[in-house]
């Protein structure tokens, strides 16, 4: 098979991507970067500009079998079919010629980078048989079986969670500004992020105190197609951490995807750039409630045949 590369056309290639994404996600053993939420997340905040890099890889007879696409510090994102993995080597050779650039460590020469899952072994093989090494740098995926999840939220007293509603978005727009890092929003982001396909406003809880005033959140996206959900983002304001609000969050979430019957659910945790065993606040909780590590997501670095290090 010869792959095909173009660039995203239209709503017609979106909802072919977003088939194979669900097609990819039916092993729910197995953590695949984008889930549909990730995909609709990413989207959300890129606007025309995410559509305008997103590169759609097909067959000759036009059949869609993934994509790519530069993320932040131009590091590849790339999915394909669970029948095409074979194909990513034709991907990675393609990605080299377009997407060498300046060092992200200041070394002289041209790299290239990759995500890629440890435990995703035909990638893995790809990778290093054409040359790449693994960084230190990824991001953790966790999941829980809420089958088995039974703790029941406990929120300080004042404190509640519910639906979010229109006047609650400038708040959540603020809040997220100071906790989602590299992806911080405004209203027309949110806004985009309301009308993608996989949002649903029942999902998109808030934490509000007494004064009906939001201090933490957490988006939920359903594939209802493979019975999974995962959180993104998810976080509390500054000055409200620390008092059990975002544990007790997790648990209001499991409760009601546990409710709806709801298999499975995961959470991704970035901006790790070293191996460092201590874990943050976030990987506390996240360790607290019972979220089980699934496979953490590095990052692949190559340098171009001329590069020194």
């Amino acid at each position: 098979m010869t792959v095909y590369f173009r660039p995203y056309r239209d709503e017609r290639d979106y909802i072919a991507l977003r088939s194979v994404i669900s097609h990819k996600s039916t092993d729910p053993n197995r953590r695949f970067y984008p889930s549909l939420g990730d995909f609709d997340y990413n989207r959300a905040f890129g606007g025309e500009k995410f559509l305008q890099n997103l590169t759609v890889c097909e067959l000759e007879n036009g059949t869609t079998v993934g994509a790519i696409w530069p993320g932040y510090y131009r590091i590849l994102y790339c999915f394909t079919g669970p029948e095409y993995v074979h194909l990513e080597d034709e991907i990675f050779a393609w990605a080299e010629k377009h997407y060498y650039g300046p060092s992200l460590e200041d070394r002289s020469g041209q790299e290239v980078y990759f995500w890629g899952y440890v435990e995703d072994q035909p990638r893995v093989e790809t990778l290093k048989a054409r040359g790449y090494e693994q960084h230190t740098w990824y991001m953790y995926s966790g999941v829980m079986d809420l089958e088995t999840a039974n703790q029941e939220p406990r929120f300080p007293e004042g404190f509640k969670v519910r639906p979010i509603e229109t006047a609650d978005l400038e708040q959540k727009v603020i809040i997220m500004t100071g906790s989602a890092g590299l992806t911080a929003p405004d209203m027309e982001i949110y806004r985009r992020l309301m009308s993608c396909p996989t949002y649903r406003q029942d999902l998109d809880l808030v934490i509000v105190d007494e004064t009906n005033q939001v201090i933490g959140f957490a988006n939920i996206w359903l594939d209802s197609e493979n019975n999974i959900a995962i959180i993104e983002p998810f976080g509390t304001a500054p000055t409200h951490r620390r008092r059990g609000l975002a544990t007790n969050l997790l648990y209001e979430c499991m409760r009601r995807l546990k409710e709806a019957g709801v298999s499975k659910l995961y959470i991704n945790h970035g901006g790790m750039w070293t191996l460092d065993p201590e874990p943050d606040d976030a990987m506390r909780v996240y360790t607290r409630v019972g979220f089980q590590e699934l496979g953490n997501m590095f990052v692949w670095c190559k340098g171009s045949p001329d590069s020194t290090s």
